[in-house]
């Protein structure tokens, strides 16, 4: 027995309102990178870029990319909205710290305008060491201190801060090639307090930070159950941070040196998260964030790999790393990228052209919902579910068929099924309720795996709606056999009453008239006679009355052409009525069928008569292997208002309708200025030929 799982409130995912900001934090990261980086492939030989170090600037603006994908991925859990938070903010002012500066530079930005982009680098770099030298406050539950931790993260701040003043207020730094402008006056005199302790505090501030986080680790780690570990791997990133910041700041390393360490630090921060989330299950975001996710993965996948790529090939070979190779490879990079998306959504199109939904089966099933949800007749499902097979899947024929308490009933037929049909079992609680046919495409011998997969989907989601049919095709099957035995018992009896009883009576009227002949006239056995003989005519009469309303007196004697045919002569003396049959000769029918389609003939033709002031007027009977269609014509008016209504037109309409309907057939009437169309259309059964 399966057991619903519950997320734990703990790392139940945001969605909706609530990460808006995030996902707006996410975009502008994304588009502040992709910005930096057409704007240094495009101005290589600029003199701002010269003055920096390209491999350093990417690995920095990588390294943001990182951090704020970590940050969106821990935004998403209630627990670690705070973190995830900061490392967004943090990672996004990162890229923009290296973006806007190369845009203003580029833009030709005036002292004031860059004196606005200095502050913002030096917030950025800031606010990377306000988050991550507090990292292991963090660890390894996500649960952060408040009562010792927050003097501990305002000293890192002030700290921080003082640090990033301190090297963005040094005369000789430049920053992309403009000398910095907080010199002089009231920055000087600010510059001149931090020099004397900065100047120390530089080698000695960041390794006591370090060691007071890896001692605060170390006094929390055994106090966290396993449990509630999930944290815990990102003491990795937290760990090459600072030997990247040991390296850069302590050691006179190559820059090579510094840009692979920089490179693994970007890495290891979406890595570690990566991690974290497979390995705990956690990863739940709505559909706007698993998109913006991809899209921010699949930007530091790229950008990853074309710094990766222009550091080595710079390395390897000096010197080829020009404005129009890097385009060009950075052309081929996302030429390669969206080449598999760009084949799979080709092959979609092609697909969808040449063999409709059949590659997305569950938007077939869509579609019949949604069209079902609108038809005002539930019987109109097997016609809809062939329709769909038809024209949605674009497969040549499509046959329904329900298995009911006296046979096999088709229900919907659409297209050209064939011999080489495949049947699709319609099952409903372990119930075999019919079969669905559907033949191959042309020049196939049978059904691919795919087209077969998308119609047994079908088949199966459309079972239960198919099975609420079968109670009432049950039912009309019951009435129909009820009416064809009617009919049939009727045909027999009137037979029997016409043939048998009919002539016994008039012969034994004969022998009494014979009798009464031979004795004198004025007896009273005479008058005695003549009273029975009356009797016998008056019994007779009663007889043939009986008959006649046991089928049409027409359809006594007479096959069903002639029957029509004496029928559009006794009524075509003010209009003329054609009558014709296919196939000729036309074979029997059961009775129920012929009384049938002699009783709509007759009310329709009565109606031209009466009501359509037409002169011309057809009836047509047409016998398929499945149907016997009746048709009749005429160039009339067409019914007047109240045939539709209460008077005798609407009690005619109605039983034709009836009649057809008790069949299991179709009745229609259609009205326009060029006449009148009345059509049936009843299925066929096995009769005498």
């Amino acid at each position: 027995m399966q057991t619903a799982h519950r997320t734990p409130a703990s790392v139940a995912p945001r969605s909706g309102p609530e990460m808006l900001p995030a996902y707006a934090v996410c975009v502008l990261t994304m588009l502040s990178g992709i910005t930096w980086a057409v704007l240094t492939l495009t101005h290589l030989g600029h003199p701002a870029l010269a003055a920096v170090s390209v491999h350093l600037a990417a690995n920095t603006v990588l390294l943001g990319l990182g951090i704020a994908l970590t940050g969106m991925v821990f935004a998403a859990r209630r627990t670690a909205r705070v973190l995830g938070g900061l490392l967004l903010c943090s990672g996004c002012a990162l890229t923009l710290a290296q973006s806007v500066p190369l845009i203003a530079v580029l833009s030709g930005a005036g002292p004031r305008v860059f004196t606005a982009v200095i502050f913002l680098a030096m917030a950025a770099y800031a606010l990377i060491g306000v988050i991550v030298y507090p990292m292991p406050l963090w660890l390894p539950s996500g649960r952060f201190p408040r009562a010792w931790g927050l003097p501990y993260v305002a000293f890192t701040a002030v700290f921080s801060a003082a640090q990033q003043y301190y090297t963005f207020t040094d005369p000789g730094f430049t920053y992309y090639g403009v000398p910095t402008p907080l010199t002089g006056g009231g920055w000087a005199r600010v510059d001149a307090l931090l020099t004397p302790w900065m100047e120390s505090a530089n080698y000695q501030v960041p390794p006591i930070l370090f060691g007071t986080g890896v001692l605060i680790m170390a006094v929390r780690w055994p106090r966290t159950p396993k449990s509630d570990r999930p944290y815990a791997i990102l003491t990795v990133p937290y760990l090459l941070w600072f030997a990247v910041l040991c390296i850069y700041s302590f050691t006179d390393a190559p820059e090579g040196v510094n840009v692979i360490a920089l490179y693994l630090a970007a890495a290891a921060w979406p890595a570690t998260v990566g991690y974290v989330h497979i390995r705990e299950r956690t990863w739940a975001l709505d559909r706007a964030g698993r998109r913006i996710l991809t899209a921010f993965v699949l930007t530091f996948a790229l950008f990853m790999a074309y710094a990766g790529g222009a550091f080595v090939l710079s390395y390897f070979a000096p010197g080829s790393l020009t404005p129009e190779a890097a385009l060009m490879a950075c052309f081929t990079l996302l030429i390669g990228a969206l080449l598999r998306p760009t084949a799979r959504r080709a092959a979609r199109m092609v697909d969808r052209y040449y063999y409709g939904e059949r590659a997305q089966p569950y938007q077939a099933v869509r579609e019949l919902a949604d069209r079902l949800s609108h038809a005002l007749d539930p019987g109109d499902m097997p016609r809809l579910l062939c329709d769909t097979v038809v024209h949605t899947l674009r497969l040549p024929g499509a046959r329904l068929v329900l298995r009911t308490r006296h046979g096999d009933r088709e229900l919907a037929r659409l297209g050209t099924p064939g011999a080489s049909d495949e049947a699709f079992p319609l099952v409903y609680r372990d119930n075999d309720i019919g079969h669905l046919h559907v033949p191959p495409r042309e020049g196939e011998l049978a059904l691919d795996q795919q087209d077969r997969e998308a119609v047994r989907i079908l088949a199966d989601h459309s079972a239960p709606a198919i099975a609420s049919l079968q109670l009432h095709e049950d039912l009309q099957t019951s009435r129909e056999q009820i009416v064809l035995a009617r009919e049939e018992e009727r045909r027999r009896l009137r037979h029997d009453l016409h043939d048998g009883l009919g002539p016994a009576l008039s012969g034994l009227r004969l022998q009494v008239d014979a009798a009464r002949a031979a004795i004198p006239p004025g007896t009273r056995a005479t008058a005695s006679l003549a009273t029975v003989s009356e009797g016998i005519g008056q019994a007779i009469d009663e007889l043939r009355h009986i008959t006649g309303g046991l089928a049409p007196a027409a359809l006594d004697g007479a096959d069903l052409p002639r029957a029509l045919r004496q029928l559009a002569e006794h009524l075509g003396r003010t209009v003329h009525i054609g009558v014709s049959l296919a196939p000729e000769p036309f074979p029997g029918l059961p009775a129920a069928v012929e009384v049938a389609l002699y009783r709509i003939t007759a009310e329709a033709l009565n109606n031209v008569v009466r009501h359509a002031h037409a002169d011309h007027a057809h009836a047509l009977v047409v016998l398929t292997p499945e149907a016997v269609t009746l048709e009749i014509r005429d160039n009339g008016g067409g019914f007047p208002e109240d045939a539709h209504g209460d008077g005798d037109g609407g009690v005619g309409l109605r039983s034709m309708a009836e009649r057809a309907e008790e069949l299991g057939g179709t009745f229609n009437l259609v009205t326009t200025d060029a006449g009148t169309l009345v059509r049936a259309v009843l299925p066929r059964t096995t009769g005498t030929d």
